[in-house]
């Protein structure tokens, strides 16, 4: 690709250099962009530091910004630019301005000179940044949450097992297998030892599965009760929400005041439509597909329990469902999500008279 040199070599006090960060777990390919042009583009390994040294050594004097996509490195890296001077922004990849033949034609070297010419545009923004210590409590919110999918896939394949070899179980159990069928199940009789082997196994890794999520969900618990005391307790108050959503939510928001107003909070949890317009042609569809998937599905469920233990929540769904019984669910979970937020804000446990988004436009309630 090419560079072009810049005045005074010897010089860069006080002068901006813009730096696309294609980062990939082995390599990074940087593009340093300043006064409008590409001035350096070079592939080095995966470390601030190198990159800093880099800089100092071709641009000794300058001021440093630079950014880089959202993705498996998560924020780490970008900890890292900001301590040794590097000012950095971490920008979600679908934010990124990019023309028809950049999407054709994507390589390492045209997506760092994409990052870098839009950063010196100041076309990015960066995402909301959680601190070190929230980051880690909803990695253990997601992990709790791959655990309890790995108990679910133990369930399905001792099913499976059983129906394989003809075993009626539909007598005995249906739904949640219990320590009582647990030993029902090791009682049962096999034609020979590579059988028995087989069904101890399935039922052994269902038992194992189990155990190792009761330990991921006590200490979550306990990590909740310790951090977010008060918050946690009022999220418990409001009908339909229970332990795994109120945790979901303090993990994956952490700071309900990140957002500006209540719209952009439900666009957060993708529980608003969305719009593909154009002159008289306005087609409303449904919910956005940009979202946490994480709590928007949680909070789904959540309002289906909360209609049946609240009777304003009831009457707000039948007022609805009269049009529409999905759309109308869809309206109870941004409903109570906006309920949970405010009590959390608040620190104030739910009241049903209470109307915690009276500046959300109507066609959001």
């Amino acid at each position: 690709m090419p560079t072009r040199k810049l005045p005074n070599p010897d010089d860069f006090q006080g002068q901006k250099f813009y730096i696309g960060i294609d980062v990939h777990k082995k390599s990074w390919a940087v593009t340093v962009r300043s006064l409008n042009f590409v001035v350096a583009h070079f592939t080095q390994p995966p470390s601030p530091a190198a990159l800093l040294s880099q800089l100092q050594h071709k641009f000794p004097g300058g001021e440093y910004f630079s950014t880089y996509e959202a993705g498996f490195s998560g924020t780490s890296a970008h900890e890292e630019l900001c301590k040794l001077g590097i000012k950095n922004i971490v920008v979600h990849p679908g934010d990124i301005p990019r023309t028809d033949k950049e999407k054709k034609n994507k390589t390492d070297v045209h997506d760092s000179r994409s990052l870098a010419f839009h950063l010196e545009k100041d076309n990015l923004h960066s995402i909301y940044m959680l601190s070190r210590q929230q980051q880690e409590f909803r990695a253990l919110f997601r992990l709790r949450e791959s655990k309890a999918r790995d108990v679910a896939r133990a369930i399905n394949r001792l099913k499976a097992c059983l129906l394989y070899f003809g075993i009626d179980y539909s007598s005995t159990f249906e739904g949640y297998i219990s320590a009582r069928v647990i030993s029902w199940l090791r009682k049962l009789h096999m034609t020979n030892e590579a059988g028995a082997f087989t069904l101890k196994k399935y039922i052994d890794d269902l038992v194992h599965q189990r155990s190792e999520l009761g330990k991921i969900t006590k200490t979550l618990r306990n990590q909740a009760k310790k951090d977010y005391g008060l918050p946690y307790k009022c999220l418990l108050s409001v009908p339909g929400i229970g332990f795994t959503t109120a945790i979901g939510l303090l993990a994956e928001i952490g700071d309900f005041n990140r957002f500006k107003d209540p719209a952009e909070y439900c666009s957060f949890l993708g529980l608003i439509p969305w719009q593909h317009s154009s002159g008289d042609s306005v087609q409303v569809k449904g919910i956005q597909p940009r979202c946490n998937k994480h709590l928007r599905p949680l909070l789904v469920e959540a309002s289906w329990f909360a209609i049946r233990n609240d009777s304003s929540l009831l009457k707000y769904y039948r007022k609805h469902a009269v049009k529409n019984s999905r759309h109308a669910i869809i309206k109870v979970a941004r409903k109570l999500a906006l309920i949970a937020k405010g009590v959390a804000q608040k620190l104030q446990m739910y009241d049903a008279a209470y109307s915690p988004f009276p500046d959300l436009p109507n066609r959001y309630i």
